[in-house]
């Protein structure tokens, strides 16, 4: 017959059996299983738990100014005009993608990975389109000038995404 204990630390089911081939124990070895049996266990597994990100940004009050500085900007209005409308972004999905970038923690590391990449792919886009002509040259140009913006744009991207969920 087994007799079942529920650890307070854990939360676990752990069952003990007795069992046929036990050998009696002396005095001494009681007491000493008695003593192992009373010390604390510490619970090893550890739970993660969703990064707090809104909560940190309004107290860095970085939505407030972010806000504020697109409307001075003229921000808000261009991209009213020009950009897709709330209903089309719903549509695609971003919010609920953008949600789970927000809370995943290995997100700013594929971030900066994906800055990397943009270099590489800048310095390579340089390298291989030959220097024969003007409108080459200025190809190369706008080229390493939009993946230096990249990768500058990823890792302040990561950045503070790291800060928020910290």
């Amino acid at each position: 017959m087994a007799s079942t204990m529920s650890s307070a630390l854990v939360g676990q089911r752990v069952a003990l059996k007795p069992s046929a081939t036990r050998k009696p124990k002396t005095g001494v070895q009681v007491i000493a299983a008695v003593q192992q049996a009373r010390k604390p266990q510490v619970a090893t597994k550890v739970v993660s738990k969703k990064p707090q990100v809104l909560t940190k940004a309004s107290e860095l009050r970085l939505l407030g100014k972010a806000v504020t500085a697109a409307e001075e900007l003229g921000l808000i209005g261009i991209i009213e005009s020009v950009g897709p409308s709330l209903s089309t972004i719903e549509k695609l999905g971003l919010l609920s993608k953008g949600e789970a970038l927000i809370y995943d923690r290995s997100a700013p590391g594929s971030i900066s990975a994906l800055g990397a990449v943009v270099a590489a792919v800048g310095a390579a886009a340089v390298y291989t389109i030959p220097d024969d002509s003007t409108t080459l040259v200025a190809l190369q140009v706008v080229l390493a000038g939009a993946c230096a913006l990249g990768l500058g744009a990823a890792l302040t991207g990561s950045s503070l995404l790291r800060k928020l969920q910290n």
